[in-house]
């Protein structure tokens, strides 16, 4: 069935995407931005748990009140701003790195290599 289901709309094997399938092709970039989003959430989130956990613990072994905790959560805290920029800061880099391969790649040149004749 080549020629496609005019009763259903599907289109032929082959045929351009079309229409919500066009789209959803298109927002790939997008869904990748967000789940790098959703990491760099849960990374701050697991680290201020953590490390306040840790505190905790020590509190309950020394006794010591609630010191700990809160130092445990600052400390997951700043641990947690520190790997989300760290993450940031790899992907301004291969966002910059794809730019530059798409620009070559559209100039008719390759970065980093020679070319044989």
């Amino acid at each position: 069935m080549d020629a496609g289901d005019a009763r259903t709309g599907v289109p032929p094997r082959g045929a351009p995407l079309q229409g919500a399938a066009q789209a959803s092709s298109g927002n790939a970039a997008l869904w990748r931005g967000v789940d790098q989003a959703h990491i760099m959430g849960l990374e701050l989130i697991v680290a201020v748990a953590l490390w306040g956990g840790v505190g905790w613990w020590v509190d309950a072994r020394l006794g010591t009140g609630a010191w700990f905790t809160v130092i445990g959560a600052l400390i997951g805290n700043a641990a947690g701003v520190y790997l989300v920029w760290l993450r940031a800061q790899r992907l301004d880099g291969l966002d910059a790195a794809s730019q530059a391969a798409a620009a070559a790649h559209a100039s008719g040149t390759a970065t980093g290599t020679a070319r044989v004749r």
